[in-house]
């Protein structure tokens, strides 16, 4: 039972396969690839698939031609109609056993008298479940019913402009081929596909499948099996040296990193000593520093007083780092930039804000920003060279 299950789901998985754009993909893809093989090493490596076609005679009489294909077709036997089975059968056994690469692909190939061709346009919306939908359109587009013929597709273009598929439909009665399956499976023969021939040219099928998916004998190319397992056991002997030299190599890295940290640690430490010392020193020079490189703010302070006379109010002295801000009440506020600016403490007063009056004193309301000249700057060497000239 789980065997079947098993079956079913193979099956199943391969039918939805065979339904998407992926076989076609990887066909041509591979016939891309295949040239850039050399020839002898293409034909060791990628052998091409055994086969045997079976073509019935296009003048009835119910002989049956087996062409073996290699480099062309060739005619290897004829399998008359009157003929002895048990002869037949030997002579099938015989034909298999005649392929170097395994057991060959039988494929039975109708004549194109025998098969009804088709073009369907569809919509383009229906191309996942196109099977489906093909055999509700049988008995319209044909005098058959879905169940009186087996039938096979294949999408010839795609407008994606107008989202219609151009589909190739092949389908023969079952009558016709159930009689020459039943012929063939008395001399024991399997057949994986049945194919219709192109027109004109009867060595060449068109690679349809007319048998429905419950009867496709699953095929395996064991030239090629091998050759892929073979392949397969080679990656993995690859991707096995490869883990272990990249396991080698994390264990030196993990080994390096290891004695890396623990320098870098070592020097971490000493960084954070030379750091802790450096932050000492300029703890202990800072308030020096910050003397010696701008006035303190009182003697800003004494400086502005200095130089305003008793008409000008002070309202507000602000100083924040090399700015210092003085808000008052004056009769004219130009005068109070010509006073500041006369200080060797400060330089560039300039009114900030808009002038207003106020209502109670009727003085004009101002503020003024100056910078503070620094003691070790290139604005205290100016001052100095000024004071000198």
């Amino acid at each position: 039972m789980i065997q079947n299950l098993a079956d079913n789901l193979q099956d199943a998985v391969r039918r939805r396969y065979r339904a998407t754009p992926l076989p076609a993909f990887f066909a041509w893809w591979g016939g891309e690839l295949a040239p850039l093989v050399p020839a002898t090493l293409r034909r060791r490596w990628m052998p091409p698939k055994p086969q045997l076609w079976i073509v019935p005679a296009e003048t009835g009489g119910g002989d049956l031609r087996i062409l073996r294909v290699g480099d062309s077709p060739a005619v290897a036997d004829v399998f008359g109609a009157g003929e002895d089975l048990d002869l037949l059968r030997d002579r099938w056994r015989d034909l298999q056993a005649g392929f170097e690469d395994g057991r060959p692909e039988v494929r039975l190939c109708l004549h194109e008298d025998d098969v009804l061709a088709l073009p369907i346009e569809l919509p383009a919306a229906i191309e996942s479940n196109l099977a489906q939908a093909l055999k509700f359109q049988i008995d319209q587009v044909s005098p058959f019913s879905p169940d009186q013929v087996y039938f096979d597709h294949r999408v010839a273009a795609h407008d994606h402009e107008h989202g219609r598929l151009q589909v190739e439909l092949r389908m023969v009665p079952r009558e016709t081929v159930d009689g020459l399956l039943e012929r063939l499976r008395a001399v024991g023969v399997v057949i994986h596909r049945v194919d219709t021939l192109r027109p004109g040219d009867e060595a060449e099928p068109e690679g349809f499948n007319l048998l429905p998916d419950e009867r496709r004998p699953h095929y395996v190319h064991a030239r090629a099996r091998f050759n892929l397992v073979l392949a397969g056991l080679l990656v993995l002997l690859a991707g096995l040296i490869m883990a272990q030299s990249l396991i080698l190599r994390e264990r030196t890295v993990n080994r390096l990193t290891e004695d890396a940290d623990r320098l870098r640690t070592e020097a971490r430490q000493v960084m954070a000593l030379q750091q802790r010392l450096e932050e000492s020193l300029l703890a202990a020079n800072f308030l020096a520093e910050k003397r010696a490189a701008q006035p303190p703010a009182i003697e800003l302070l004494a400086e502005t007083t200095r130089l305003l006379p008793d008409d000008i109010w002070l309202q507000r002295f602000q100083l924040q780092g090399q700015e210092m801000t003085v808000q008052g009440l004056t009769n004219g506020s130009q005068r109070v930039i010509n006073l500041l600016n006369e200080s060797e403490l400060l330089r560039d007063t300039e009114i900030r804000g808009n002038i207003t009056m106020d209502p109670r004193s009727g003085k004009e309301r101002f503020t003024t920003t100056s910078q503070v000249v620094r003691a070790d700057g290139p604005d205290a060497a100016q001052v100095e060279d000024e004071g000198g000239a």
